[in-house]
């Protein structure tokens, strides 16, 4: 796997976000290859579920969900190539959508994607320019970065 997209990434541009679609069958494969290359990959799905059991009131589950994925990100991330913004990989985001989270995850994942390049590993549907989502409701389970440029990028096999 070649990871030359990594070269793309831009301090100036407003968001740093790529989509790295994979089949469900080879994610543990990608994501082996990421950590190869120094990026780290984040279960989203797993830390943070991990995090709210922790808290004691469900007043403050959004809180405490925001504040947390924000510092996760922050502190996993990484500077992979010398001078451009640090690296981190997602997936399993589903449980962004918790109702009970009240989560914004659109919003939470390009305001991060402002500081940090962001890689979401999906292994789900995508519908151009930029929409994410699970099975047959995209209309209710999506994530739409068709406002910004969601850069997808395949992955490359080196010879």
């Amino acid at each position: 796997m070649n990871l030359n997209f990594l070269n793309n990434i831009s301090d100036t541009s407003r968001h740093n976000l790529f989509l790295m679609q994979c089949k469900a069958d080879s994610l543990n494969d990608v994501i082996a290859k990421l950590i190869i290359y120094g990026v780290n990959v984040i279960n989203i799905g797993k830390a943070l579920s991990i995090k709210l059991k922790e808290v004691k009131s469900t007043r403050f589950l959004n809180f405490e969900s925001h504040e947390f994925l924000y510092e996760l990100i922050e502190k996993q991330s990484k500077e992979i190539i010398k001078g451009k913004p640090c690296v981190v990989a997602i997936y399993n985001l589903g449980i962004l959508f918790e109702p009970i989270l009240s989560l914004d995850a659109e919003k939470i994942l390009k305001d991060i994607s402002k500081n940090i390049a962001l890689i979401i590993l999906w292994e789900h549907q995508f519908s151009p320019p930029g929409i994410l989502h699970w099975g047959k409701q995209p209309d209710q389970y999506n994530l739409n970065f068709s406002d910004i440029n969601l850069t997808k990028v395949h992955l490359q096999h080196e010879i």
